[in-house]
């Protein structure tokens, strides 16, 4: 581990510590010893961060923290990584995805039925081999500072978010992320008020960020065809999807 990595690891790991679910003595150990774990990348004016970690069998959380020149963060990411026939098969992941939030349920839902359509829902339950195969990212977060879009910084957090993989040669990656309201969560956007849905806010920026998704390689998915009514959870509505076929090697720079 260079200078650059120790330093920039160790701030995120500080920054994160009480959401981290091991300590971040523990991690650091995993990233001296697994050298595909954790990698910390200077492009231009940013540096992006990225490590991960098992948090079940056969699934790792991955975060991405994006930091500019004063250190600051100014964008973010955080995915569940697993193979396809795990997200299939294992029951715990089901349950763990279920159980963290609704997103992360739906997240399952719609992957698995735009992906899998001929396999039935929920697919463990079945207690069979899918025989499918690739890797499959579900997102639980991606934000990019507002001072600091019309950069391409989501492309570039889209695909930096591959760089933990494990299969190597030709392999099928399926990513979903719900398409949350732009919730300012830290920085410079954040502010203290308790967010609240507004269809009048919110679906105008949620329709922009879906053409920007387009732009991406992502599909736009909306659950539901009706415009929600106030009183409803219209953030659980607009989803992206993308299946897509990609090489990895097992030197990153082969």
């Amino acid at each position: 581990m260079n200078r650059l990595e120790r330093e920039y690891l160790t701030l995120s790991l500080t920054r994160l510590a009480e959401v981290l679910p091991k300590p971040k003595e523990e991690l650091m150990r995993l990233f001296e010893t697994e050298k595909d774990a954790a990698s910390v990348e200077q492009i231009e004016d940013m540096v992006l961060c990225l490590f991960g970690f098992p948090v079940q069998s056969r699934m790792e959380q991955v975060i991405l923290l994006v930091y500019d020149r004063e250190k600051r963060i100014i964008a973010d990411a955080g995915a569940y990584h697993t193979d396809a026939a795990s997200f299939l098969e294992k029951t715990e992941i089901y349950d763990a995805l279920s159980e963290e939030s609704d997103w992360m349920y739906l997240e399952h839902y719609v992957l698995s039925n735009t992906m899998f359509p001929d396999l039935p829902y929920p697919f463990c339950e079945t207690k069979q081999a899918s025989g499918k195969t690739g890797e499959v990212l579900l997102y639980t977060n991606a934000y990019v500072s507002k001072e600091f879009r019309r950069r391409g910084i989501f492309k570039t957090i889209l695909e930096a978010m591959r760089a933990l993989r494990k299969e190597e040669g030709i392999c099928t990656l399926y990513t979903v992320l719900s398409m949350d309201p732009d919730i300012a969560c830290y920085g410079p956007d954040a502010v203290e008020e308790p967010y609240c849905y507004s269809f009048e806010q919110d679906e105008p920026v949620r329709l922009q960020n879906a053409e920007i998704a387009r732009r991406t390689g992502l599909y736009p998915i909306r659950l539901e065809p009706d415009d929600p009514e106030a009183e409803t959870d219209g953030t659980k509505l607009w989803f992206c999807v993308r299946k897509e076929l990609c090489e990895i090697t097992e030197d990153p720079a082969a």
